[in-house]
């Protein structure tokens, strides 16, 4: 259900929405805390904008540790196929899975806490590569600042995916908890929720928009806009994913949650006792869906096939494109998310091809022959070749 707010405490969100100033941001925040109702209904709204308020608070204080010229940026700017980050407790095995797949040469060492910024590597998977960073060890209490958590979840958000690992010799299910959990306070989802929502407000437009291939479950688009118009806003763009309810839209106008597709990495297989603990970790992993590779990283035994799991969690296809006058594709291919058109392609490749499409001819998995003909609304699958006319 929906959490009726009265109309004083949206108004004052929409105060929230519009301001700009951090500290002015974070107090309208409180105003509009103590207007909500405080009821089992309400918990998770409040939950999620007290982490939003935290956040913009270590937000202020780390802009204030720069300008005294303290503390170091975790960001790694992306390359490759997709950005995937590497967290875990101390010791687990970070830096030797990073040196195992990898032309990275970290540190590596029994000492904890040996990996102080995050360190990147490129992992080759047939003709894609896959950026892999390593980030300083999480400990709990990582979500409230701890150990430089805040910056390690950071770069976690902003990665395409996730590995976490955890050490067979001691207590991975303890590890693979606390992880999750760290996660889960930062806003950070391991598992794919059932329907997934975007709201990109407009500041003019022409009303609610939709996009995606999501559908709404025990309401309307209609409803949706009446809600959305409830907290002023009149002109957005809406993202839907999965099954949608009224209540998971209304989430979105609070939380700033984000799924990352994640691997598990249980390393030391070699060790005492991880084959006895490797059986309890699968029986909590049960019903999680996340991917499991039980490895020694310092032999590289079990990690064969991380590049495809990889891969095929990103949810990536790769395109050849093809000039009209030239028998062969491009060697590189273009990468591009699954479900992806071909005038989604032409709008990559070049503006002016895009305006002037006509059709486009296929070779490959998606071609009912070679050389099809087709529109722009063909969907393109893993392994295709595209020939653009316009």
């Amino acid at each position: 259900m929906v959490t009726n707010l009265p109309a004083e405490a949206k108004a004052k969100w929409a105060e929230v929405v519009a301001c700009r100033s951090i500290p002015e941001k974070i107090k309208l925040m409180r105003e509009f805390l103590s207007l909500v109702p405080k009821h089992k209904g309400t918990s998770k709204l409040v939950a999620n904008v007290k982490r939003r308020i935290a956040e913009l608070e270590r937000e202020l204080e780390r802009a204030k540790s720069h300008r005294r010229g303290g503390g170091v940026g975790f960001a790694i700017p992306k390359e490759g196929a997709g950005q995937i980050v590497i967290l875990g407790p101390p010791n687990v095995g970070k830096s030797s899975l990073l040196a195992s797949v990898t032309n990275a040469k970290p540190e590596i060492s029994p000492i904890p806490f040996t990996t102080q910024r995050p360190i990147p590597g490129m992992l080759q998977y047939e003709d894609v590569q896959f950026q892999l960073v390593e980030a300083p060890a999480i400990v709990e209490g990582a979500a409230e600042g701890r150990m430089e958590g805040t910056q390690i979840l950071s770069l976690a958000r902003n990665a395409d995916g996730l590995i976490l690992m955890v050490d067979l010799s001691s207590d991975p299910v303890g590890q693979f908890a606390m992880l999750s959990s760290e996660l889960e306070k930062a806003g950070i989802l391991i598992e794919k929720p059932e329907g997934e929502v975007e709201i990109v407000r407009r500041s003019h437009g022409v009303g609610i928009q939709f996009i995606g291939c999501g559908t709404f479950v025990g309401c309307t688009s209609e409803d949706v806009k009446s809600l959305l118009n409830s907290y002023r806003i009149t002109s957005a763009i809406v993202k839907i994913s999965g099954r949608v309810s009224l209540e998971d839209v209304e989430d979105a106008l609070f939380s700033n949650n984000v799924y990352k597709p994640t691997i598990l990495v249980a390393n030391k297989l070699d060790m005492p006792n991880a084959e006895e603990n490797l059986a309890l970790l699968k029986n909590e992993l049960r019903g999680h869906g996340i991917p499991l590779f039980a490895a020694s990283c310092l032999s590289g035994r079990g990690l064969e096939g991380l590049g495809e799991s990889i891969f095929r969690m990103l949810r990536i296809v790769r395109v050849y494109t093809k000039e009209p006058s030239s028998k062969e594709p491009s060697e590189k291919p273009l990468i591009v998310r699954e479900g992806t058109s071909v005038i989604e392609v032409a709008r990559r490749l070049h503006s002016e091809m895009y305006k002037g499409f006509k059709y486009a001819r296929i070779w490959g998995p998606s071609a009912k022959y070679p050389g099809e003909k087709v529109g722009p609304s063909h969907i393109l699958i893993d392994g295709d070749v595209v020939e653009i006319h316009y």
